[in-house]
């Protein structure tokens, strides 16, 4: 009877700390990889490169369309955190923190996902991967603290022969990117600047530099938790050992 007690006493500490463990597992958000954001931003300029001019207005690529100083973007972009490097100063450690070192990461499965904007009410769509544009990128520059015209940065782009664009991100005092790691957050409220560019060629021939300003950034990643199915599979499993303990001792 006295080990019927203390085996007992046993398996319910047991019950109770796996429980707790289960618990306290559940409240503990994983850590997110891919970041996910939505982005609006307004035209400020517009540059004939044909005619080495700013214009107010530009024909756009689809016919009858028309793109104006003003007009609103909105897209979405993402990237991997943990995406490893392609090449960076990073692959050749010791890393130098006193220059300024540019580190390149992978293209991506989803091209849409990647990077994408629509440039309102024209209608204008790219999208990075698109047959114009089938190169794209992320692109991160680690400033020199302390030294002039060598900020922080974050690219994502996308190119081809007849278009290209981007949106990027930097911080003019060098101490927003850590020894070219990716960022694990966005927010306008820790940047210098913040814009986006698109260049194409129009069907007369004409080439076209458009940038604008980004003027809202919302993160909608969704970050993954444990899931309830995971602990509760260890549960069963504690309980059977001490069930099969218990009919041992007994």
């Amino acid at each position: 009877m006295y080990y019927n007690a203390i085996l007992i006493d046993s398996w319910n500490s047991m019950k109770y700390i796996a429980t707790a463990l289960a618990a306290l597992a559940l409240t503990i958000p994983a850590k997110a990889e891919m970041h996910t954001y939505e982005f609006t931003a307004a035209v400020s300029q517009i540059g004939n490169a044909s005619k080495l001019a700013f214009e107010q207005s530009t024909a756009g690529v689809q016919a009858g369309s028309l793109i104006s100083v003003n007009d609103r973007i909105v897209g979405r972009f993402s990237y991997d955190s943990s995406a490893k490097l392609e090449r960076g100063s990073l692959d050749n450690p010791p890393y130098d923190a006193a220059s300024t070192d540019y580190f390149y990461y992978g293209a991506y499965a989803s091209p849409t996902e990647f990077f994408t904007f629509t440039i309102l009410p024209s209608g204008q769509t790219v999208s990075a991967g698109d047959p114009g544009a089938p190169a794209r990128r992320v692109t991160l520059a680690d400033g020199k603290v302390g030294t002039p015209n060598s900020p922080d940065y974050l690219r994502i782009d996308s190119e081809g022969y007849d278009v290209s664009f981007g949106i990027g991100f930097s911080n003019t005092t060098s101490t927003w990117i850590s020894k070219g790691t990716l960022p694990q957050q966005l927010s306008l409220a820790d940047l210098t600047n913040a814009s986006v560019y698109h260049y194409f060629n129009r069907a007369d021939g004409n080439r076209i530099m458009l940038s604008g300003v980004v003027t809202s950034l919302t993160d909608i990643t969704v970050t993954p938790v444990p899931e309830p199915g995971t602990w509760a599979m260890l549960l069963a499993g504690l309980t059977i050992l001490g069930v099969s303990a218990r009919r041992k001792r007994a």
